[in-house]
């Protein structure tokens, strides 16, 4: 999908408009997922519907992208972006999506949006010894503060004790390590490829390698579930949302700048508050407030560092 600047349009909407519009419509996608994980949790198992979401997304973009994608540089992939490209679809993007949907199942959709906040600093630690970024004392001392922000969240207590942390708090901190690894696994690839080809590589092989591990933990598939009406709901959502999500993400990052784009996307945590209350009267507690308070500001204090 190619979208151009509408410039001269009957709508009169820039392209920065446009794009900051877009940069919402993600924002709210990030807990939309997060409410489809809920409902197809109502047919299948987690790593299931985790396959099964990414393998109709892929197919979603193999249509849209199908002008973009030049399938002979694929095969032609050299190893050692054949193997980043592996760790991507595997370890940043199934592993990665399988623990984000535990803790959307196991965690409240506002403390998941806060603790996932908090990826800028894992990029930064993997920058830091894969990328051989310089040490940044500023970014690393805002990790520490924002670590005290999550454990709030995550204990909703303001003394908090390791063995406190919530199930779903410790599943989505493990997400928010996995995933990660795909922001920096993309600047590790040469320019054989093209981001639409990236894309599409990633997620078929986030597709098979979720199939399979699924089968290693001998999840079930039953036909039955798509009788169920929240199932077939949570299954468009899933899919529809990681197919929409990255063409918009990539047309709005080209007319914004990239600070400012970064923060429009901390809504995400506006709109889990929002989701979680309106759907599943999720209340929080002071702590989680302040918690939450501590990581966002720390997220978009980095964001305003020079890069």
């Amino acid at each position: 999908m190619e979208f151009r600047p509408l410039k001269n349009s009957a709508t009169g909407i820039s392209p920065r408009n446009l794009s900051i519009g877009f940069l919402v419509i993600v924002s709210a996608s990030y807990t939309l997922l997060s409410v489809g994980s809920r409902l197809l949790s109502e047919g299948f198992q987690p790593m299931t519907q985790v396959y099964m979401r990414i393998a109709l997304a892929t197919l979603a973009l193999l249509f849209i992208f199908r002008k973009k994608i030049r399938w002979a540089n694929i095969r032609s992939m050299p190893q050692r972006d054949a193997i980043v490209v592996l760790t991507m679809g595997t370890i940043g993007y199934s592993i990665g999506v399988y623990f984000i949907t535990l803790g959307a199942l196991n965690a409240k959709l506002v403390n998941v949006a806060i603790i996932f906040a908090s990826v800028p600093f894992f990029s930064y630690l993997y920058s830091f010894f894969f990328l051989k970024k310089p040490f940044d004392a500023k970014l690393a001392g805002l990790l520490v503060v924002s670590l005290v922000g999550i454990s709030f969240v995550a204990t909703k207590s303001f003394v908090p004790r390791l063995a406190e942390f919530g199930t779903g708090e410790w599943f989505t901190l493990i997400a928010t390590a996995t995933m990660a690894w795909f922001f920096v696994g993309r600047k590790m690839l040469s320019r054989h490829l093209n981001t639409h080809e990236i894309t599409v590589a990633v997620m078929a092989v986030a597709a098979i390698s979720g199939l399979l591990l699924a089968i290693l933990r001998g999840e079930s598939f039953a036909l039955s579930a798509f009788t169920n009406p929240n199932v077939l709901l949570g299954l468009a959502i899933g899919g529809f949302m990681n197919a929409l999500v990255n063409p918009i993400e990539i047309y709005a990052f080209e007319h914004l700048d990239a600070v400012f784009g970064s923060q429009i996307l901390l809504l995400e945590n506006v709109f889990a508050l929002l989701f979680g209350y309106l759907l599943y009267a999720e209340m929080v507690t002071v702590p989680e407030i302040i918690g939450g308070l501590i990581v966002v500001g720390c997220v978009y204090v980095a964001n305003k560092l020079p890069q």
